[in-house]
């Protein structure tokens, strides 16, 4: 199995570690305070009136959903960064085959090559086809 090629590994590492660096800031800056204002995150920063507290939880709600994404993604940058560092980028991990290197520039978190992400998406219903 041929490691990935110098330029592509090195570009892979330039990407991820700006995709990081950018959804830090993001994750900070709808979790951390925002000067004398409560985080977006939580209920208070979106109250404005008294009678604004289903519409105050109902956007807190959807931060929060935001934020566990955004965590999840986190989580899947350090898995790449982590795989790179070590040499297992660009090996499938579910049959070990070697995933192209355009498919890791194209998605950079990728973990899966292209037949095996098909079969997931089919045993899993989540594919792109009908739904109904």
């Amino acid at each position: 199995m041929p490691p990935l090629s110098q330029s592509v590994s090195e570009e892979l590492s330039k990407r991820l570690h700006q995709a990081r660096q950018d959804l830090l800031h993001t994750v900070r800056g709808r979790t951390g305070p925002q000067g004398d204002d409560a985080p977006p995150i939580g209920t208070l920063a979106h109250l404005g009136q008294p009678d604004d507290g289903s519409q105050a939880e109902m956007i807190s709600h959807n931060e929060q959903h935001l934020a566990e994404h955004e965590s999840s993604l986190l989580h899947e940058i350090d898995v790449a960064i982590g795989k790179l560092a070590s040499g297992g980028a660009g090996i499938c991990e579910s049959c070990g085959r070697d995933i192209p290197e355009a498919r890791l520039l194209a998605t950079p978190t990728v973990r899966l090559c292209i037949e095996c992400q098909a079969q997931l998406e089919k045993d899993q219903h989540t594919g792109r086809g009908p739904s109904m």
